[in-house]
């Protein structure tokens, strides 16, 4: 039994070498995946410590991560169910060795589902803003541009790790006009009332967690974006797979180093840094998925419709 890449990857998890939900979840499953088909366990009771381990690792790297936690998830029930039905050691290695691979499977066509999905509430002409860094929101507005909508997106530089770099990178990359805004500028620049220099019809940002009563942790930051939305009555909407609800509120927002924002503190300072916020159900308009767009109120009934394993 090798847990070593196991632990490599979570370490890699953890260092934030690798970033953003879905990516990190593909790599972590795969992972799963490849050390079960390759490895040779010499009994029933190994693979169970093996199994066991690596879902703690995985789980314990990084506090936010429903997607990669659903995954696991996934694979505890499909191990529990071969369990209950006498399956003898090859069988489960071979079926959970498949149940990450058809879950991998899953993430993919949400991918390519979802900017279909989505570009259909953006109009012609529209200012979007949008907040971090989000392959799944990236798609959106590419695939909205390239139908012809004339967007044009608005990016926070998103601090202190400055994501928009990669977000304005993949946007100028596909042809999308892109301009970035200062995220102290943010809620002011977004909100329509007061002094508005540029009108914004729409906010639309990913998801690291999508609670069962609908609000959202993401990037520290959306809060702020997503309430003076509301103020001045601009659509929000959420990209996200069902796959990031959190049905067993478990997960919490995380807190990174101090050191993350200033390196060469002074002794003495205490420095508060969240990694992520909390947008309430009540300022999303709605959750843009692979089974459609879901208004906030909905979506334990969709969970429970389409992937019950999610719920106890």
């Amino acid at each position: 039994m090798n847990l070593a890449p196991i632990k490599n990857i979570a370490d890699d998890i953890k260092a934030i070498k690798i970033q953003w939900a879905t990516p990190l979840a593909k790599a972590a499953i795969d992972t799963l995946a490849k050390e079960i088909q390759k490895q040779k366990f010499k009994s029933l009771k190994e693979f169970d410590t093996f199994l066991k381990q690596a879902v703690v690792f995985l789980k314990q790297a990084r506090a936010t991560e429903p997607m990669l936690f659903n995954g696991l998830k996934y694979c505890l029930v499909t191990y529990k169910n071969l369990l209950a039905k006498k399956a003898d050691l090859k069988t489960i290695t071979t079926k959970l060795f498949q149940a990450c691979k058809s879950y991998l499977g899953d993430i993919e066509r949400e991918e390519a589902l979802r900017p279909l999905i989505g570009a259909k509430v953006i109009k012609k002409n529209m200012n979007i803003v949008t907040h971090c860094h989000s392959w799944s929101v990236i798609k959106l507005l590419v695939t909205a541009h390239q139908q012809g909508k004339n967007i044009h997106v608005y990016n926070t530089e998103t601090r202190p790790l400055y994501q928009w770099r990669k977000t304005s990178q993949d946007l100028v990359k596909a042809g999308v006009p892109d301009t970035m805004i200062t995220d102290d500028a943010g809620p002011f620049f977004i909100d329509n009332l007061y002094e508005s220099t540029t009108h914004i019809d729409m906010l639309i940002i990913g998801s690291d967690a999508i609670k069962i009563d609908g609000s959202v942790y993401n990037k520290i930051g959306s809060f702020s974006l997503a309430l003076a939305a509301r103020h001045s009555k601009i659509p929000v909407y959420i990209v996200g797979s069902l796959t990031k609800v959190d049905t067993e509120n478990t997960v919490k927002i995380e807190q990174r180093s101090g050191k993350e924002l200033r390196p060469d503190a002074p002794k003495g300072l205490d420095i508060i840094n969240y990694a992520f916020d909390k947008v309430p159900a009540k300022f999303i308009t709605g959750i843009i998925t692979e089974y459609g767009i879901i208004n906030p109120k909905d979506i334990k009934k969709v969970v429970k419709k389409n992937c019950p394993w999610m719920v106890k």
